[in-house]
Order: structure tokens, then sequence, then C-alpha cells
């Protein structure tokens, strides 16, 4: 019996362990300081050639990221405008910046009523989805329509006067109604100045190997237990 239970207590132990490590989020990245006015990002149902769409680059180091939250920073053009118009928040984790770029991950939220300026993802705890090591490029953006009072959301960025994570965010409008073309192009393109966007993304490492190790440990300690339970 004792063998039985020191056996079981082992296997907790590690079991707890290894669960209560992935449950305390992190900030893995953070682009949330010294931001100023933003850039359109918005899918226009009614204004289809002015949809736009702004990407950003950041980096994950090894072993790999278990995201379980993303805030997207962000200030509406005006105080009237109707957020219950807006019918869903996209995410977008790509390959490179581009809205026809290779998907890696995405999350969409559908809405049924108005939603603060900044949009956020995940609750901290749930995963989101999981990046392995290398460089990506953030998009989000909201669907609503101009018209009705529905208006403009726009993506916040920072006013560092040229110091930059990685590259400067980029812009693409493929319906090129602002008359910028149809390709993604430099924001200081568009807005004059090189700058990164506001976001934050919380989570956890991917666990080494010695940590699936002992999450493995803890579930055989409690298989263990309930099939001797039975005997």
């Amino acid at each position: 019996m004792k063998r039985v239970m020191a056996f079981v207590a082992i296997g907790t132990v590690a079991l707890f362990a290894a669960l209560t490590s992935k449950a305390e989020a992190n900030t893995l990245w953070d682009q949330s300081n010294n931001l100023g006015q933003g850039v359109v990002a918005q899918e226009f149902p009614d204004f289809p050639n002015f949809s736009s769409y702004e990407f950003d680059d950041f980096v994950v180091d090894a072993p790999g990221w278990i995201v379980t939250r993303v805030t997207i920073f962000g200030v509406e053009g005006n105080l009237n405008n109707n957020t219950a118009l807006t019918q869903r928040l996209e995410l977008r984790i790509l390959d490179a910046p581009s809205a026809s770029a290779n998907v890696i991950q995405s999350v969409t939220i559908n809405l049924t009523a108005g939603h603060p300026p900044d949009l956020t993802f995940g609750n901290g705890v749930t995963p989101l989805f999981t990046l392995d090591p290398g460089t990506y490029w953030i998009s989000a953006w909201v669907v609503r329509p101009f018209g009705g009072g529905g208006g403009q959301w726009f993506w916040r960025r920072n006013n560092t006067g040229g110091t930059l994570n990685g590259s400067e965010h980029f812009f693409h409008n493929p319906g090129g109604g602002f008359n910028y073309g149809t390709n993604p192009i430099p924001g200081s393109t568009v807005f004059g100045s090189r700058a990164d966007l506001g976001f934050r993304i919380e989570g956890v490492l991917v666990p080494e190997p010695a940590s699936m190790l002992a999450l493995g440990a803890g579930l055989a300690g409690l298989v263990g237990l309930r099939r001797r339970a039975r005997k």
C-alpha cells in the first residue's frame, strides 16, 4: 500500500507542477509603450475597395510559444462611432506582410454587441494557438461598415522616432481605393514616418522535453491509482 501511495504522490506532484507552469501567462512580446495615433485596419462591407490591413513583425524564440491572449491597441476615429455595427474581429499570424500571405494561425470573434477600442483575443489562460520559433507578421482588423455611423477603427502606432523592433509596419489596401496601389507597402510611404504597431502577446513557452516527461509521469501516476483502486 505504501508503495502505491508513494507512486501516486510522485505522479500527482509532477502533474500539478506541469499544469500550473502552463497556466501562468507571461508577456511574450510587448509593443504597448509610447503609442500615438492610429492607422486604419478595417474591412468595409459597404466600401470593399477601401478595406485596409496593417502588419507588423515579431520574433518567436526557441522552444516556441503557447499563446493565450493577444491585445491589439486601437482607437476609434470618432467618439460617436457605433461599434455595435462591428460584425467580426479578426486576428491573423502570417509569414509575410500581405493580406494574401500564408496564414499560420487565425482567430475570429463574431460579435452581436459593441466592443472597446482595444481588441482582445483570448482570456490569458486557455491556449489560442502554438507558434514554432521564427519570424512572423501579425495582422488584426474589424469588419464593420463605414456608413450608418460605423466610421473607422484605427490600430495605434508608436512614437519612437525611428527605433523599431525589426521592420516597420506595412500597409495593404488590396482594392486600391486609397490610390497607393494594390500591393503591400511600408507604412512610412503612407503615413510619413517609420513605426511599429501597438500590440501585446501573452502566454507561456512551449514545455521542454523534461516538462513533458513530468506531465507524463503525473498522468501515469493517476492511471496507476485508478487501476489499483479497481482491484
